[in-house]
């Protein structure tokens, strides 16, 4: 009875602890608000000198948490892959080259799971994107290679070719942000669509460009003119399909408006393009480019026999993992996650991924009731709690990673994703988090050295509310100031 009662007086005397500290007061007033009144929410602010939490509310409540899932694939994949890593991209080929410069076979570009090639991250404004090609044509050129009887070959398989996780929406995978994974990947995966538009609202667009230049695609043009500055165009279109569907609009009166789109098949858009710088510099080339996976599925042979005579090295995966949480990049968690795959169990699938990543952290926190299913948060089917969140920044504050995790979070106040959060108040420049965002779904997660000089963790995720995102966007700012304050 003794044990009981002391059990109960140390759990109220902790509820009173919370309620009268100036976080969970904030966190509280907020969510009893109206506009919250369905909303499910997951909170925990942790002390990391202390190891105890100060204060929360549902804390083991697993919630779509949208990019803060980055966290969990980023954390994992700068330990278990190391944040030197490099993926490498390989030229090879087979046959041979006689006498007279000729290759009597294939040139083949081996990807490595980068997916950095010629991304806009990486690639200095000077420069265009491409640049890389010149380097891989040189190198050719070393071989004493003028002309090659066969063809250029993207081979992808590094990774599945499912590319795009079986969770994602039809609605997402189309747009820039929805690009997936490729063993071969370049450019981002992306495309950009080229519009002109009428002069009133209402009125026809026309496709005038397609960037990088890709054949056989079709598209159906449903974006109309409208009374409005922001791209409102989304595509529709499934990995490896030449048709798309673009409805939306985007501003009236334009002669040029861009719209990013996902790439239909990055591995044959390297292979073109190198095809391309190949018959520039006045290399002969005897067929079509072409992709591993596709000469597979004509039921044509591939030779298995190759020599590797060039290697290309990405940015380390610490520089990767920067980005994908600095600016929420999608497509470089999934390479991420997928790596995890490959290092685990020796394939690149999503779903060797997913596995990989939850099977690292249940071996280092209390992993239970945590669902992964894609590394960017895309994935409706993810779900996590703030208590998983916050055991995993707890985790990589003692790693030795932990400068490459901390460095990669956005900025309060300051940078990415995070620079209008808590500007003119005492987390701006001291709180770093990553955000997460989708329809019905805001979340954050990160550091903060408060004003008492207190090393705290938090996270907070929301799902299902009343309001614009806008509006709970500010209500969870008010949340993140006091933990700064406190």
């Amino acid at each position: 009875m003794k044990q009981i009662l002391s059990i109960s007086i140390i759990l109220l005397l902790v509820t009173i602890g919370f309620s009268q500290n100036s976080i969970q007061r904030t966190f509280d007033k907020i969510r009893n608000e109206k506009v919250v009144e369905n909303a499910s929410f997951s909170f925990r602010v942790f002390d990391l000198d202390a190891d105890s939490a100060i204060a929360e509310y549902n804390p083991k409540n697993s919630l779509v948490p949208a990019s803060t899932m980055k966290l969990v694939t980023t954390g994992a994949a700068l330990v278990r892959l190391g944040s030197y890593k490099r993926f490498k991209t390989r030229l090879q080929h087979d046959g041979f080259i006689d006498s007279n410069g000729i290759l009597h076979g294939n040139i083949f570009i081996k990807g490595g799971g980068d997916p950095t090639l010629g991304s806009k991250y990486f690639t200095k404004k000077d420069e265009l994107p491409s640049n890389f090609m010149k380097e891989w044509v040189a190198e050719i050129k070393k071989l004493g290679i003028d002309s090659i009887t066969g063809r250029v070959i993207g081979d992808a398989s590094h990774f599945s070719y499912d590319m795009v996780p079986s969770s994602w929406l039809w609605g997402d995978m189309g747009n820039y942000y929805g690009a997936g994974p490729c063993g071969l990947s370049i450019y981002d995966n992306l495309t950009t669509l080229t519009f002109r538009s009428g002069k009133n609202a209402g009125d026809s667009t026309f496709l005038e460009c397609i960037t990088p230049y890709y054949p056989y695609q079709l598209f159906e043009n449903r974006v109309k003119a409208a009374n409005s500055k922001k791209d409102n165009a989304y595509v529709y279109a499934a990995p490896y399909s030449n048709f798309r569907i673009i409805k939306g609009s985007i501003p009236k009166d334009r002669d040029e408006f861009n719209v990013k789109a996902s790439m239909m098949d990055p591995a044959y858009q390297a292979a073109s393009d190198l095809e391309y710088y190949m018959l520039v510099e006045g290399i002969k080339v005897g067929k079509n480019a072409s992709t591993r996976r596709i000469i597979l599925l004509k039921g044509d042979t591939i030779s298995s026999t190759r020599k590797d005579f060039f290697t290309h090295s990405s940015p380390s995966v610490g520089r990767i993992a920067y980005y994908t949480n600095h600016i929420s990049v999608n497509l470089f968690a999934e390479h991420l996650l997928n790596e995890m795959g490959v290092k685990q169990y020796g394939d690149g699938s999503n779903y060797s991924g997913a596995m990989a990543v939850k099977r690292f952290w249940n071996s280092r926190i209390d992993a239970k009731g945590m669902y992964v299913n894609d590394g960017s948060g895309m994935s409706r089917m993810n779900a996590i709690s703030a208590h998983h969140l916050t055991s995993i920044l707890r985790y990589m504050k003692r790693s030795k990673n932990y400068k490459s995790f901390y460095s990669s979070l956005p900025i309060a106040g300051k940078s990415g994703t995070m620079r209008r959060i808590g500007r003119k108040t005492y987390a701006s420049g001291r709180l770093r988090a990553k955000s997460g965002t989708m329809t019905r779904v805001k979340s954050y997660a990160g550091y903060v050295k408060s004003k008492s000089g207190k090393n705290l963790a938090f996270a907070v995720i929301v799902n299902n509310y009343n309001c614009y995102t806008s509006t709970m966007t500010k209500k969870l700012e008010k949340i993140m100031v006091s933990i700064a304050n406190y």
